[in-house]
């Protein structure tokens, strides 16, 4: 492929599943350019492989994206898409400390003016989370959403005041650097980000493949620059709570 990041998970006659990088867009649109193709024009250039869309991610997150191969792969996943069968896991890390170990966000959705937003004129969606670690200004977590509306876990979390820590639609674009971090930071002027893009990597996803009765797993580890920030977190954001 033309972006050498992208991982193929898994692949039979069916389904692709792919390991998406930050800053490629899933399908063709106004965030295609002309040096960054989009995820479904790659592989049906590169792999000669015609693909139907089933799972999408925003072009600055990461992780799994599934593809169907066939209308009747993309049926067939898609009812348990539709029945809520289908476990997805994402890791986010988000601003501000979330006092609760665990729980769910149920919060109705809706698109207003083409930004996703909680509304009571919503249709209501579900976000169960478990928090993996807490830091001085920072909290990392594990989060399943139960139902699949677009942008669900950012609005979701933006609603409770715990929006990403880097959202350019919800909260702030600043990335995080390392001298806000570490006092006496002795570094270069100008250093690069720990992190410069939207917190959240689809890590896991749990589903019937075609042609199968029981469910399948799939699941790829967290990228380097999260891996990277929650290293330095540890060091020089500890909570003290």
């Amino acid at each position: 492929m033309k972006n050498n990041n992208i991982e193929i998970v898994f692949e039979n006659n069916d389904v692709l599943i792919l390991n998406k990088p930050s800053g490629i867009a899933v399908l063709s649109g106004k965030e295609e350019t002309k040096e960054s193709s989009s995820l479904i024009n790659e592989v049906k250039k590169n792999l000669n492989k015609n693909i139907i869309p089933i799972t999408s991610l925003d072009i600055d997150a990461t992780g799994i994206v599934l593809f169907a191969k066939n209308k009747t792969s993309y049926d067939f996943i898609s009812k348990q898409i539709k029945d809520n069968k289908i476990e997805k896991t994402f890791y986010i890390l988000v601003n501000g400390n979330i006092q609760e170990e665990k729980g769910t966000i149920d919060k109705p959705i809706i698109v207003d003016s083409q930004q996703v937003i909680v509304s009571e004129k919503g249709i209501m969606s579900h976000t169960k989370y478990i928090v993996k670690e807490k830091f001085r200004d920072f909290t990392f977590l594990e989060v399943n959403p139960l139902t699949s509306r677009r942008n669900q876990i950012r609005a979701h979390f933006f609603s409770i005041g715990n929006p990403l820590a880097i959202d350019n639609v919800y909260a702030s674009s600043e990335p995080i650097l390392l001298s806000a971090l570490k006092r006496r930071y002795k570094g270069i002027k100008k250093e690069n980000p720990l992190l410069k893009r939207l917190p959240l990597h689809f890590a896991k996803i749990q589903f019937v493949l075609p042609n199968q009765t029981q469910k399948s797993v799939f699941e790829i580890p967290l990228p380097k620059d999260m891996e990277l920030t929650l290293k330095q977190l540890r060091k020089y954001n500890r909570s003290f709570s």
